[in-house]
């Protein structure tokens, strides 16, 4: 490796020497040898022109190249699936009796989360005149700040389940989870099934610029005494309370409302019609290769979505106008054999 990297640094070094033509100099394949040099190699620095190996390897963070053909396109790893490439949002009309189409296609960088794409959709929707009255989406693109800012900038109600809680009490169906605490955001107390308050309400934050949370104490004594201190908390000390994170009041409430939602049969039966867009993906994968990028870069990737979705668009008119009926959701052997 150290002889590679000596050989690239060589290279460039001559690519940018007075005697090389500038057009030369200039070609991108250059500047992505010199993009994958910065980031892997380092010159040697007893000045005999050799190289080693620099410091950041791998997938890790900085101006990496994961594929000498399309600088643009970057690694993800979702899930068992790993990419090179792009991704795409769609969003799709669900009213009853008007065909499914795809309104919007939002094209990014496969390493984009797909959190930080909801308000720009929302936006991009609002100037199209096409803002729905609610937005139906996966888990990834909802927290306490979509829920608000969505409501607050544009009147729509963001449905989708909120990122779960992850401690062990949501795990136990008898155990005391944070939705089994009464908070009174103006005395600033929590009240636990139990009957016992808080006695400690203080905001603290872990890192700088990051929101604060509310860490809400328990008197060590009460818990102590407490029969059901099993089903509440598994701290051994006998000296420590149960304590609670909370968001701030207008986050809290907001998330709170979105997952008391969800257990309703009207919330359940409202977020049923999201499972359409499962269907939208798959028919634009099998029918109009929507995996597989025709050309390189960002802008020609996101103006091959733009065509997908009106293909599909083409085709689901088709069918309404000829009353074809959509295809049903594909049961497995092993389900049918179930059912």
């Amino acid at each position: 490796m150290a002889i590679v990297g000596a050989d690239g640094f060589h290279l460039l070094d001559a690519l940018a020497g007075q005697t090389t033509p500038r057009a030369a100099a200039a070609l991108p394949s250059v500047a992505v040898l010199r993009r994958v040099w910065a980031r892997h190699f380092e010159r040697a620095k007893d000045g005999t022109g050799g190289a080693c190996l620099g410091p950041t390897q791998g997938r890790g963070p900085g101006d990496r190249v994961e594929s000498p053909y399309d600088a643009d396109a970057p690694f993800r790893a979702k899930s068992s699936t790993r990419w090179t490439g792009y991704m795409v949002h769609l969003t799709e009309s669900c009213d009853a009796g008007a065909p499914r189409l795809v309104l919007h296609a939002d094209t990014t960088p496969a390493n984009v989360h797909e959190a930080s794409r909801t308000a720009a959709i929302h936006t991009a929707l609002a100037e199209k005149g096409l803002t729905p009255a609610e937005h139906l989406v996966d888990s990834a693109y909802v927290s306490a700040d979509h829920l608000i800012a969505a409501r607050e900038s544009h009147r729509i109600d963001l449905v989708g389940p909120g990122r779960r809680n992850l401690s062990w009490q949501t795990k136990i169906a008898e155990a005391f989870s944070l939705d089994d605490f009464a908070i009174d955001w103006d005395r600033q107390l929590a009240r636990c099934p139990e009957g016992a308050e808080s006695t400690s309400w203080a905001e603290s934050t872990k890192h700088r610029g990051q929101r604060p949370t509310i860490r809400v104490g328990f008197r060590a004594a009460d818990c102590r005494t407490c029969t059901s201190r099993h089903r509440c908390t598994r701290i051994r000390s006998r000296y420590v309370g149960r304590v609670l994170a909370l968001l701030p009041r207008r986050e809290h409430e907001a998330l709170a409302a979105a997952r008391m939602r969800e257990r309703t049969e009207q919330g359940r039966h409202l977020y049923a019609q999201r499972q359409g867009v499962e269907g939208t993906i798959s028919q634009a994968v099998r029918a109009f290769g929507l995996r597989r990028a025709r050309y390189r870069g960002l802008a020609k990737t996101g103006l091959q979505h733009l065509a997908t979705a009106a293909a599909l668009n083409l085709e689901r008119l088709a069918a309404w106008l000829t009353e074809r009926p959509l295809e049903p959701t594909r049961v497995s052997r092993f389900a049918a054999l179930l059912a």
